[in-house]
């Protein structure tokens, strides 16, 4: 009796498995016919068809059951995860530069331990290379002037990226640092073909002003302002010229002794209101890329001086959000650059944002673009997805030959 129960029982078995792959096989084939892999002759060979299935990729939007999870995706990403990179998406054909912006690092934390580190580009140099894309990461002075940074890139590019084309894709000041890498230093060993900047300040930041104006911090120096200005008019003559104006910087580098005032339309600053300790601390609290970030540097120093290089293609997107409460970090500033010109992300406004050909607007703010998470307490704001941003700009380099 016990043998009859057995045989009764590996029957039954036997009989659930071949209905299964019977089911699953039919859902194969329908799933291929509906997406026209199948054609009118329903005998097509099966390798034929795998071959066919696998060689086209399937687009999310079209096909959305094919991705139940898509809604998790946006909210798993904000927290740090990567999930699967979307076929629609393309890698460019040359490699992408990511570069950071004020107080910006590649990574931070040991090496022996990866999951203790702090990345900068949270989860989007990972999704990058899954893409297929080769990127490289650039670390620059935190606080350094443009001068600063840009030759340090430089210099990592000089060594890791000789003899092939870059595509530039920096986040706030790194967008200034590619400009005047772009414009200024020249024999170089690599081929920049773009910039596309991601809220960069191309016209300097309320804030910063606000900063010089109210602390003394941010201001520039005559030299550097002179410096700047010779190589401006450097980059319309000879070679011989752009050298002797790129030793009178490296000269004003190695020696910023003397803080001199501009004449004329930069004022003394008001002494700080909050005690008279804080005003000998502000020499010490003040960093060459305040006064690189102003209004004033921006518009009357570094733009004019610092003229776009016409084989070089120029793409840029802004940020803002409708508020920003002001006992978050960026309320204060998002405040004053409303009152000054509108629309803006907490940092940098959509006016200042706009370089070359712009892109578009997205609605996120300053940190949101590098997926930097924090809490938000108190306010609404729309989620923001970096990561598909960023795959974004990958695709449009791709399409764009890049």
């Amino acid at each position: 009796m016990l043998m009859s129960a057995t045989s009764f029982l590996a029957s039954q078995i036997r009989s659930t498995i071949a209905a299964t792959v019977h089911s699953t096989n039919t859902l194969v084939t329908s799933l291929k016919s509906s997406l026209g892999y199948l054609g009118k002759d329903s005998s097509t060979s099966e390798p034929e068809n795998q071959s066919a299935l696998s060689s086209v990729p399937l687009r999310h939007e079209q096909y959305p059951s094919l991705q139940p999870w898509k809604g998790l995706d946006r909210r798993l990403k904000n927290y740090g995860y990567t999930m699967p990179v979307s076929s629609n998406y393309i890698a460019p054909r040359y490699p992408i530069v990511l570069c950071h912006g004020l107080f910006g690092f590649d990574k931070m934390g040991p090496d022996a331990i990866p999951h203790l580190q702090i990345h900068y580009w949270k989860g989007i140099h990972q999704a990058l290379n899954k893409l297929g894309a080769k990127v490289i990461v650039a670390r620059v002075p935190r606080t350094g002037s443009i001068i600063e940074r840009a030759e340090d890139l430089h210099k990592i590019l000089s060594t890791t990226m000789e003899g092939s084309p870059v595509n530039f894709v920096a986040h706030s000041m790194g967008g200034l640092d590619c400009r005047y890498l772009i414009s200024h230093i020249h024999n170089k060993n690599y081929e920049v073909l773009s910039l596309t900047t991601l809220s960069t300040p191309h016209r300097g930041s309320p804030m910063m002003d606000w900063f010089r104006d109210n602390f003394g911090v941010g201001l520039l120096l005559q030299s550097e302002e002179d410096a700047m200005r010779k190589l401006g008019e450097a980059a319309k003559l000879s070679k011989e010229a752009v050298q002797e104006a790129s030793d009178a910087l490296h000269s004003y580098l190695q020696n910023v002794a003397g803080r001199v005032m501009s004449s004329g339309y930069r004022a003394a600053p008001n002494p700080s209101p909050i005690s008279p300790l804080l005003n000998k601390l502000i020499p010490y609290l003040d960093t060459p890329a305040y006064a690189n970030l102003t209004t004033t540097y921006c518009k009357e120093v570094f733009n004019p001086n610092t003229p776009d290089d016409p084989r070089v293609s120029y793409y840029s997107y802004g940020a803002s959000v409708p508020q920003i409460p002001l006992w978050a970090p960026l309320g204060f500033p998002w405040e004053v650059i409303k009152a000054k010109e509108g629309e803006n992300d907490g940092l940098v406004s959509l006016q200042s944002a706009r370089w070359g050909e712009y892109v578009e607007t997205v609605e996120a703010d300053h940190w949101d673009l590098n997926n930097r998470w924090r809490l938000k307490i108190g306010y609404d704001q729309k989620p923001f997805d970096a990561i598909d941003m960023y795959m974004n700009v990958a695709t449009r380099l791709y399409n764009n030959g890049f």
